[in-house]
């Protein structure tokens, strides 16, 4: 999965829903808080450095959620050279694709009038073999939806034929433009709640709901901007690859002013592979970096995803460290944008 992570209405999660650098870099909290000291209370990072994070490295642990068998969670922390305010639209800017390492081929934002035609940036896919894998799947539908995420209802809605062409084209571009289209006028007028469930049962409500409740002590940090009064999210959607299999998503990112600081949720609802539903919450700390406005980031993603359900043991916490590896790959493509 990325995760891409690689990973923007009203909700209810419940029925619907950063001493010394080398070469002589200061640091000088704000006088007003302590945020390192509240990042160490809070979160598992428990002995994470300011300076370090300063200089760009990405703290972060990795564990299973609770006793969710297929929910993994990751804490993450960094810093981000500019103001809480400006980060935040950074994040909002933000543009994965420009990293190949990132793995993720294409993005949209998407507007209130969603359709079909918001997703003819898909007819861009690179004609790769995680796209191929992806087609030929695609054309297994109705008879076989094995290696899709879908309803009932739009497993039946592939009218066949073949691709035409090494790229997303033709009927299967049709047929996921359509499917996009579908979820996200769903999720715009009911929120997680109108979501059809998969085939195998699985809804993405009842998976972030388990995820929320999974989080312990999180659930109550983060009580703001989960219990709502978020405002209108922003919609957008990727292709990336999942473990060798591209696949497409959508997500809704929200913004909320907390105190002196910021958090944000960027909900992962729909998949075609790769994970059942994402939670990434941030928590963005006001601080100063030799004199001059920053931010520091907790950032906790939630992952439900069937590839973990199996596991137990060693192979579970090997599944934990490709996530979390995955999460701080991203994180630091985005701080390297900052500096």
């Amino acid at each position: 999965m990325l995760i891409p992570m690689h990973l923007r209405k009203k909700l209810s999660f419940k029925h619907t829903f950063l001493a010394v650098l080398a070469g002589g870099l200061t640091l000088a909290l704000n006088a007003a808080a302590d945020p390192i000291s509240d990042l160490r209370s809070l979160s598992a990072l428990k002995d994470v450095d300011l300076s370090r994070l300063s200089g760009g490295t990405v703290a972060a642990a990795g564990a299973p959620l609770g006793l969710f068998a297929r929910g993994m969670s990751v804490q993450s922390a960094y810093v981000v050279q500019a103001p809480v305010r400006s980060t935040v639209i950074l994040f909002q800017q933000w543009n994965p694709t420009r990293y190949p390492r990132l793995r993720i081929y294409l993005q949209g934002d998407l507007s209130s009038g969603v359709g079909p035609q918001s997703f003819r940036g898909l007819g861009a896919a690179p004609a790769n073999s995680s796209v191929r894998a992806f087609l030929n799947a695609t054309e297994r539908l109705p008879g076989d939806a094995s290696k899709l995420q879908l309803s009932n209802a739009e497993v039946k809605q592939y009218s066949g034929g073949g691709a035409g062409g090494g790229g997303l084209s033709g009927p299967a571009l049709a047929f996921w433009s359509q499917v996009l289209a579908e979820r996200a006028k769903d999720f715009l007028s009911g929120g997680l709640g109108a979501e059809p469930a998969y085939t195998n049962g699985i809804s993405p409500a009842s998976e972030v709901t388990r995820l929320i409740d999974s989080s312990g002590d999180i659930q109550s940090h983060f009580s703001p901007i989960i219990s709502g009064g978020r405002g209108a999210p922003s919609l957008s959607w990727q292709l990336f690859d999942a473990d060798g299999e591209a696949a497409v998503s959508l997500d809704a990112f929200y913004t909320k002013s907390v105190n002196d600081g910021y958090q944000t949720l960027d909900l992962g609802f729909y998949s075609s592979a790769g994970f059942y539903a994402v939670v990434t919450l941030q928590q963005l700390w006001p601080i100063q970096v030799n004199g001059r406005d920053a931010t520091l980031v907790w950032r906790v993603d939630l992952v439900s995803s069937s590839s973990f359900d199996s596991l137990r043991g060693v192979q579970r916490l090997g599944s934990s460290a490709a996530v979390m590896r995955n999460i701080q790959e991203n994180v630091r493509a985005f701080v390297e944008t900052q500096k």
